[in-house]
């Protein structure tokens, strides 16, 4: 006879022998004893861990012919129980979805056969063994199907992965949802095999196959039998991690101590050596992790868990290494583990990857790493008032101002550190913290504008001295006034909220990057077409918008005009402001911003002959003896100071053209004659 693996020779013959899986038979075994048979199950869970096996005996309990009916406990011995259990029934058609996947495969084998009632047996049983690898044809072919089966039909559907079944899949079934094994069960069903083979074994072996298996059954007895065939008859604790690859606990133990004292050349010392002796670093790190984690159930105090899953002997060797680490140590030693692990999978670096990762599990380390974080920033407050206090700026958001003149410009002013104190404008504030309103006491005065730093003395021609001060009848001081002109107006109080008392065409100007803004909120697709304007004028309650091309004025003065003068006099909390759109340069704005003052002309230093003078003079008259072209040499040209000037010489009237030409007139004013050097 064949030889049978483990794990099918000690497969459960009854849901009695169905360990670890308690919820499932008490639920299966009540409904065959109420006749409450459903006409589709979904089993689904880990892999190895009773779900083809439960399939087969819910199949044998439906068609034991030693019993009338469906019963929870079928004989095992009869014809069509041995049939099912060897897997020769042909009522029972088990299908392996993984290479039957297309919507053919469902249609000839499950769809066309329903129609026909079972040959020998009650029912006839469809087991779908990882059902969720079908196509979506597949599934949805078979959807009827499932949903309205023959009486005579039951199909029973096993996956591994859930999520990849369809939710009307899953809606038409009763889900038994099969849980992982553990710890102790794992190791009774071990030793149940091992006292049914003859052999024996050491409770530290049982404990790291059972630690191995990783909750499945079939992995526990595939693992088992792999040991038996390295071993004598008797299983050891060193016999199990030759064999299967896994690390001991005298050497996680040593680690675990090494990494405690925190000394760097013996834990690259162990590194080596663990490498060299040729484990398995994936091996090594998940049993590291799993080390770990039962030192954290003892250091936690959860010593009554620890001693159900670990078991008296393995809590008392463990117990005084987990003294060494404290709980929130040894779960960041886990993710560091845990990191480790998912960084293997991309390196072939094995020994270099290992030193790291246990250099890093040091707890002097693990403690630097979390001083090295930055701390979690404080949640910010609702309220405006509570906001950290900001650099308050010199002015509101500047915007763009037309040049002055020529003849006033002036070294830019900067800002003083001085004004860091003073208060912002009250509106701004308003608006960077997101209040909606503004709300002050009647009592509290706020300075609408700060007052002007110290500006450096401009150096000012004389021509300028006598200059029109045409900015302060604008509303804005000039930059030639110095800060007295800058006065503070005073601030609105909360039964009248203004912007301002007086509105001049300086104060728009220092409210439009709030009136856009505001126009933003209401319009972002028209805020880029407001943003190319600028304040260029007030005449009245008419604000002038300058843009910069065409396209922009028309959209905002044929669809967005309305919009702009309702925020405009939101912005400065008044009404009956209204917006006049025009071209730059098609208009100075009414604002002094378009005209340019003459630029008077420059004196000639003393002792310079002023140019501009001597070519509006009219001509000297001719003294003595006069040549043709030009004047006697012994003559005595006239005097230059004549011609000096320390202020400009209006222009003469007009005058019929002059008879002499130029070479004469500069002939008389500096002598000279005139030489023909071409010979004669």
């Amino acid at each position: 006879m064949a030889y049978v693996a483990l794990y099918r020779k000690y497969r459960s013959q009854s849901f009695g022998e169905v360990i670890g899986q308690e919820a499932v038979t008490t639920t299966l075994q009540n409904a065959l004893k109420s006749g409450r048979i459903a006409h589709a199950y979904l089993f689904h869970g880990a892999r190895g861990c009773g779900k083809t096996s439960t399939a087969r005996l819910l199949a044998r309990a439906l068609n034991c012919v030693a019993q009338d009916g469906p019963t929870p406990t079928p004989c095992g011995v009869c014809r069509l129980c041995v049939a099912i259990r060897d897997g020769y029934c042909l009522d029972v058609i088990e299908i392996d979805a993984a290479s039957e996947t297309g919507v053919d495969n469902v249609r000839e084998k499950i769809i066309e056969n329903v129609q026909y009632a079972p040959g020998e047996a009650r029912y006839k049983v469809y087991i779908i063994d990882e059902v969720h690898d079908l196509s979506a044809k597949a599934f949805d072919a078979l959807l009827k199907t499932l949903e309205e089966p023959p009486p005579h039909v039951v199909f029973i559907l096993a996956t591994t992965e859930l999520h990849k079944v369809p939710i009307t899949i899953r809606s038409r079934c009763q889900p038994f949802a099969f849980k992982r094994g553990d710890l102790r069960d794992l190791a009774a069903s071990i030793t149940h095999v091992l006292t049914s083979e003859g052999c024996t074994a050491e409770p530290e072996a049982i404990q790291a196959l059972a630690r191995s298996a990783e909750g499945s059954w079939r992995d526990a007895l595939s693992l088992l039998e792999q040991v038996l065939a390295y071993s004598d008859g008797h299983v050891t604790a060193a016999t199990v991690h030759r064999a299967i690859g896994t690390v001991g606990t005298e050497m996680l133990a040593r680690v675990t101590e090494i990494l405690a004292r925190g000394q760097w050349d013996e834990t690259l010392a162990i590194a080596g050596e663990l490498v060299d002796s040729g484990t398995d670093v994936r091996q090594l790190l998940t049993a590291l992790s799993s080390h770990l984690r039962d030192l954290m159930l003892i250091s936690a105090g959860a010593k009554q868990a620890a001693l159900l899953e670990l078991g008296a002997d393995r809590l008392a060797l463990l117990a005084p290494q987990a003294e060494l680490y404290s709980p929130p140590t040894l779960l960041a030693m886990m993710g560091e583990l845990a990191k480790a692990e998912r960084e293997l999978r991309f390196t072939n670096q094995h020994r270099s990857l290992l030193e790291n990762t246990l250099l890093r599990l040091m707890p002097v380390n693990i403690a630097a790493d979390a001083d090295a974080k930055p701390a979690p920033r404080p949640a910010a407050s609702g309220s405006a008032r509570e906001q950290p206090a900001r650099t308050p700026a010199l002015a509101a958001t500047p915007s763009p101002v037309p040049k002055p003149p020529l003849i006033h410009a002036a070294p830019p002013v900067s800002a003083p550190a001085e004004l860091d104190d003073e208060e912002d404008d009250p509106a701004e504030a308003a608006e960077e913290a997101g209040a909606a309103d503004i709300s002050m006491d009647a009592d509290t005065t706020v300075p609408l504008f700060p007052t002007a730093p110290p500006a450096l003395a401009p150096t000012v021609f004389p021509a300028v001295a006598s200059a029109p001060a045409s900015a302060a009848q604008n509303g804005h001081a000039s930059l030639l006034e110095g800060p007295e002109a800058l006065e503070t107006p005073p601030a609105a109080t909360s039964d009248a909220p203004k912007f301002a008392d007086e509105v001049t065409l300086e104060v728009i100007r220092r409210a439009w990057p709030r009136v856009l803004k505001l126009f933003k909120q209401a319009s972002p697709s028209g805020g880029a077409y407001l943003e190319k304007a600028e304040v260029l004028g007030l005449e009245g309650r008419t604000v002038t918008l300058a843009f910069a091309d065409s396209f922009s004025r028309d959209r905002i003065q044929n669809k967005g005009r309305e919009l702009v003068e309702k925020k405009l006099n939101q912005g400065l909390n008044t009404d009956g402001y209204r917006v006049l759109c025009t071209l730059v340069g098609d208009s100075d704005g009414g604002g002094g911003s378009g005209v340019k003052a003459p630029v008077a002309p420059m004196p000639a230093p003393p002792g310079m002959l002023d140019m501009t003078t001597l070519l509006d003079a009219p001509a000297a008259p001719v003294s003595g003896s006069a040549r043709p072209g030009g004047f006697d040499i012994h003559d005595a040209p006239p005097p230059v100071a004549e011609y000096r000037s320390a202020a400009p010489v209006p222009p003469p009237a007009p005058a019929d053209p002059p008879t002499r030409s130029f070479l004469t007139e500069a002939l008389d004013i500096f002598g000279g004659v005139v030489v023909n050097s071409e010979p004669r």
